[in-house]
């Protein structure tokens, strides 16, 4: 058996493929760097996510559970990340007033005395949790799609 020294036009197909997907996982990468300190991290993250699943990236049962594991994180820290924090005088009936901080999210409240700075624990873990369900339910949504026999 003889070996054909030109390769298949598959070949060509899967490397362009390769070259495309490497790309654009670099181009996250870098947009998430350049725009870190505002709207990058998810796209660093899912950048990097990208480049580790390289591998696996036409096994969408494992490219797809990490890319929503990315995006579980992020929409689990926005929802109770503090967004945004006033201080404001409190009056306490007397001549001293009393400062209070507030920090408001979407689904949390936080406040506390004057120099408070809220906590980003409960956000993180809550964003870890996020990831940690929607990756298994994107896994459980690709094992129940391969288990259902075909329609004829």
């Amino acid at each position: 058996m003889l070996l054909s020294p030109v390769p298949h036009e598959a070949y060509y197909e899967d490397v362009r493929g390769a070259w495309a997907y490497a790309a654009l996982a670099v181009g996250l990468v870098l947009f998430g760097i350049v725009g870190l300190f505002s709207i990058g991290m998810p796209f660093l993250l899912t950048g990097l996510a990208m480049l580790v699943c390289f591998p696996w990236r036409r096994r969408p049962d494992i490219l797809w559970p990490a890319l929503a594991g990315v995006w579980g994180l992020t929409l689990g820290y926005i929802l109770v990340a503090p967004l945004s924090c006033t201080s404001t005088d409190v009056p306490t009936g007397g001549v001293p007033f009393r400062m209070e901080t507030t920090c408001n999210g979407l689904l949390l409240d936080y406040s506390g005395g004057p120099s408070y700075n809220a906590p980003l624990l409960p956000a993180l873990l809550f964003g870890l949790a996020m990831a940690a369900a929607s990756a298994f339910l994107v896994r459980m949504a690709f094992a129940r799609r391969r288990r259902t026999p075909a329609s004829s």
